[in-house]
């Protein structure tokens, strides 16, 4: 068995990078910016009403109640005609242009109109309520870099300098192969000693949050020829996730057929809890991962080792989910000679994170996933994480990421 940290260096030592592609703007959200991205123009391009009110001289409502007199109403997309002089107002929508002259924006509400003047009953400073051309991207700006994985805003960025495509880290395909007699789909009868196939929707799931598009293949049996034949579709792909079949059983095929199909083996077993059977590979440079088939096993080491992996292939500038310290806040026992990844609800902030046990850490209760947001560390030799003492989370939020390896 190998530790953790030499786990997660092998997976990630030799890995290429995926090249780029040219994505319309709709479908670029997660995928990883395969280029730096400069601001063609100002954004906003033109000084403009931050709220619904009147443009005035900040010097003529120095002193309240200020009446002025209406020059006209500008509407959102229209140009004014007429500029602000002394003793004048405009009356302006959110977004609309600002008058020349004008140099403050008085809201709506700290008025009232009588005839055609303005009763201003509360003063304002020179450029309030007034947003300036280039105050959230100015020309030559470099906006987004190269290795960030877009998000909402960040498409929003993109959209605002009029772009209609952007270049893109190509999505790694990921082939998920599920092995074992055992295993029937969803919506199938279960027979006796057959259980669901859960692990092929929960990775799936987890693939295309990371950003990569998953490909569930059929289930292959218990026996070499199949899964050699399976095997032999999924080495086409990118990124190959089996589940199954990887630790010592009469029937654990998986690391033979790997190996005669041409998989160059880089480690098998790994000193933690759970997801000790796990093992990794390369084929002609693509990475090949075998994770156990206990549910919670499986997507455990898909956070620690394939999450990194496929962020890296795609270039992410952050490959990593990030780690906090935080107190526990109960005892719990551990296993004293691995690493133990202990599903914990986290809780608080920064400087005052907490963390308490989801329940039962059995490998076969994925509920322990889904009621958690975090994986507590237990270093070997430690076999209680004692209340009150200090520990590292790994947390598994969907946009969490950092630069450097949790542990």
């Amino acid at each position: 068995m190998i530790a953790v940290q030499d786990a997660l260096r092998l997976v990630l030592e030799d890995l290429p990078l995926l090249g780029c592609e040219r994505a319309m703007l709709r479908q670029v959200g997660r995928r990883v910016l395969g280029e730096a991205v400069v601001a063609t123009r100002d954004v906003p391009p033109f000084r403009n009403s931050a709220m619904d009110g009147f443009a005035v001289r900040a010097a003529d409502v120095a002193a309240t109640p200020a009446r002025l007199r209406v020059l006209e109403t500008v509407a959102a997309g229209a140009a004014p005609a007429q500029t602000v002089v002394v003793g004048t107002a405009t009356r302006i929508m959110t977004g609309s242009v600002m008058p020349e002259g004008a140099d403050a924006v008085v809201k709506v509400e700290d008025t009232s109109e009588e005839g055609g003047d303005v009763v201003v009953r509360a003063a304002v400073r020179s450029g309030a309520n007034v947003r300036h051309a280039g105050e959230d991207l100015r020309a030559g700006e470099t906006v987004l870099q190269p290795g960030r994985a877009l998000r909402p805003a960040d498409v929003g960025l993109l959209a605002s300098l009029s772009l209609a495509s952007v270049l893109v880290r190509r999505q790694p395909r990921v082939a998920i192969l599920s092995t074992g007699d055992e295993l029937v789909d969803v919506g199938e009868d279960l027979g006796p000693g057959k259980i669901v196939n859960s692990n092929a929707y929960t990775l799936a799931a987890a693939v295309e949050e990371a950003g990569a598009m998953p490909v569930v293949l059929a289930v292959a049996r218990d026996r070499p020829e199949a899964l050699r034949a399976a095997y032999a579709e999924a080495l086409e792909f990118d990124v190959v996730l089996s589940t199954g079949g990887v630790s010592v059983g009469n029937f654990d095929y998986v690391r033979r057929v790997q190996a005669d199909l041409g998989v160059v083996e880089k480690f098998w077993k790994v000193a933690q809890k759970p997801g000790k059977p796990l093992t990794f590979g390369l084929y002609r440079g693509r990475p090949v991962f075998g994770l156990p088939g206990n549910p919670v096993s499986t997507l455990v080491c898909f956070y620690v080792y394939v999450l990194p992996a496929l962020r890296k292939l795609m270039g992410a500038e952050a490959p990593y989910l990030p780690a906090v310290e935080a107190v526990v806040e109960e005892d719990i026992g551990t296993a004293e000679t691995l690493t133990e990844f202990v599903r914990c609800q986290l809780e608080g902030r920064a400087q005052g994170y907490r963390v308490r046990a989801t329940g039962s850490q059995s490998s076969g209760v994925l509920r322990s996933m889904s009621a958690g947001d975090a994986l507590a560390i237990s270093p070997p030799g430690t076999a209680l994480l004692r209340k009150g003492s200090t520990v590292r989370a790994i947390v598994l939020g969907r946009d969490a990421a950092a630069l450097q390896p949790p542990f």
